[in-house]
């Protein structure tokens, strides 16, 4: 696996940085960084599953293993999932090989009002070149923030 990093600082205290991440209503909004069309089904809760698509071609399903509230989020990719968010066979060798990746959100306050939101990945390196959208989706995140 191979660890990559992202960050981005937002001129927003934490606990909104957190419910904005946390919030269903504008993920499609900084998501589309991967396409558009994207959602989610699940809850930001430790023990839940968490499943990332879009409704024409399926995506991942994540289970929610660590949470503190405006601090952290730790998950670990467990399925692939259809268009109807349906668990589906791994198929194909990239499949498997994007079944154990991890995804970390670390939040921390950055001066007065500002927080530094850092994802970590950490992925085969197959997906290096798809998770460098994670650049474009934090700025993304950052305008839906700061509008």
């Amino acid at each position: 696996m191979k660890k990559l990093t992202y960050s981005i600082t937002i001129r927003k205290p934490v606990r909104f940085v957190f419910e904005k991440l946390t919030d269903r209503s504008v993920f499609p909004a900084w998501a589309k960084a991967w396409g558009e069309g994207m959602t989610y089904e699940g809850e930001w809760k430790e023990g839940q599953h968490i499943a990332f698509f879009d409704k024409t071609q399926g995506g991942t399903k994540a289970l929610v293993e660590h949470v503190v509230p405006n601090e952290t989020v730790r998950m670990k990719h467990v399925a692939m999932v259809n268009a109807q968010n349906i668990e589906v066979p791994l198929t194909d060798e990239m499949m498997r090989k994007w079944i154990g990746s991890r995804e970390d959100y670390h939040l921390k306050r950055d001066g007065k009002d500002g927080t530094t939101l850092e994802v970590i990945m950490h992925v085969d390196e197959a997906f290096e070149e798809m998770m460098n959208a994670w650049s474009h989706a934090l700025r993304l995140f950052k305008d839906v923030c700061e509008a």
